[in-house]
């Protein structure tokens, strides 16, 4: 067994050395070279025969003479070295380790096994077991080691497969697949999307932009060649590049500059329009219907523990009824408001005006509120009629989306922004309606 534990510590010493090797740590990670250096200091210490090497099993043995505590010093540590590498690094699926996790996780593990494995003999091993199994505190012991397990284990769960959005951007999950998912994709005009291809005098193209928010990046998709602006490019074939000007969060007042200051301009730009683009004339946030942590340590362990996180927002959030149909419920009424209503439409009417002055198509991709589709349609029939008064082709995904299941066209029962086979169909609605546009009315 010492010449299995002299093996792995050498292992561990090495391939933390390594690591650090190839790391470039950040000023706060400055502990990274002392820890190397300590790890190499005990690995000879505790391999080469010398007086320390003598004395450094007098603290194990003293502490296996006492099992339940022994038992609870090893599980603090399993414990304490997994939220102490969580909180600052938050290892989630989808994003590499870095080199100084490497470091930090081969000092954790040598340590592991110093307690667990280093001078450890059969007679140690019978006699902690004879001293358990005679304790009345074995039983607390085995109840508080489970309930360690299953939160790490529910913890690496929603780590490794569990990075998903929700609707409203609350959750620890929805923030790391952004980071992990939606931002690393940027390309050089800051939109998730492939750099945009030059234009050539030689092979002139068809230039799509799709201009939108959330629904139109593909929020909660992981591979954007799964949204509708890629599916829609792979169906138009050579000769056309449709190009992203989305952004999560983007409202009607701030669409049309970015259409402005794009580098290349289109010939052709779909509007996607969902009921929150008039979020910003909204006094009331949407966000009132929900409930947040004030007390700020819970806070902090909601922030930055993706378990408690699930729980608060997810289950004890976001299942109830009343708060996610109030959101909704804003969107929609909002829109009935004349008074809304009028500026959103004169924003609307800058939009359309700008295309006009350019010669450019536009179409509208519109979108209800997936979750209650009947409920939104005097909303999206609003705004379809308004389109439509200026000539403007709209693709209403009212009509394709109300005949289907809701499960399979939301991302997740906590997300009602669109799936892959919403994208999809949408990507075919576009299709048809670039194909097929209207015929001119006598006035155009």
């Amino acid at each position: 067994m010492n010449r299995r534990v002299a093996i792995i510590f050498i292992l561990l010493t090495l391939g933390a050395t390594f690591a650090a090797t190839q790391a470039q740590p950040a000023p706060e990670e400055s502990w990274m070279i002392p820890l190397v250096i300590i790890l190499w200091l005990l690995t000879l210490v505790a391999l080469l025969p010398s007086p320390p090497r003598r004395a450094l099993p007098a603290p194990l043995r003293w502490l296996r003479a006492h099992p339940i505590l022994y038992w609870l010093i090893v599980l603090v540590y399993i414990f304490g070295a997994i939220v102490l590498w969580l909180v600052p690094y938050q290892p989630t699926n989808g994003r590499w380790l870095t080199p100084v996790e490497f470091v930090y996780i081969a000092a954790v593990l040598w340590m592991l096994i110093f307690l667990l494995a280093y001078d450890m003999n059969q007679p140690q091993l019978r006699e902690i077991g004879s001293k358990l199994g005679k304790s009345k505190l074995t039983g607390v012991m085995i109840t508080l080691t489970t309930i360690v397990i299953l939160l790490i284990g529910g913890e690496a769960y929603l780590r490794l497969f569990y990075i998903t959005t929700d609707g409203y951007g609350f959750t620890a999950m929805n923030y790391w697949w952004y980071k992990n998912y939606g931002w690393s994709g940027l390309n050089s005009a800051g939109y998730r999307d492939y750099e945009p291809t030059p234009d050539d005098p030689a092979n002139p193209l068809t230039r799509v932009a799709i201009v939108g928010d959330s629904f139109a990046m593909g929020h909660g998709i992981n591979n954007i060649d799964d949204t509708f602006g890629q599916m829609l490019e792979r169906r138009l074939g050579a000769g056309y590049d449709v190009n992203m000007i989305a952004e999560s969060g983007l409202d009607s007042d701030v669409e049309l500059s970015r259409v402005e200051n794009y580098p290349l301009l289109p010939d052709v730009v779909i509007l996607s329009y969902y009921l929150n683009d008039i979020d910003y004339l909204m006094s009331l946030s949407p966000d009132r219907h929900f409930a947040f942590i004030q007390d700020p340590f819970l806070g902090s362990v909601v922030l930055n523990f993706f378990l408690p996180n699930y729980i608060y927002y997810n289950l004890l959030q976001f299942t109830s009824s009343t708060r996610v149909a109030g959101f909704a419920y804003d969107l929609i009424a909002a829109h009935m408001d004349d008074n809304l209503w009028a500026t959103q439409q004169t924003q609307l009417q800058r939009f359309v005006d700008w295309m006009k002055a350019h010669n450019i198509r536009l179409i509208v991709l519109l979108w209800p509120q997936i979750a209650q589709i009947k409920e939104s349609i005097p909303a999206t029939q609003r705004v379809r009629n308004y389109f439509e008064s200026q000539g403007v082709q709209v693709v209403d995904m009212t009509d394709v989306l109300i005949n289907q299941n809701p499960a399979e066209m939301t991302l997740n029962r906590f997300d009602a922004h669109p799936s892959i086979v919403a994208h999809r169909l949408a990507a075919d609605e576009l299709y048809e309606a670039l194909l097929n546009p209207p015929a001119p009315t006598p006035e155009g």
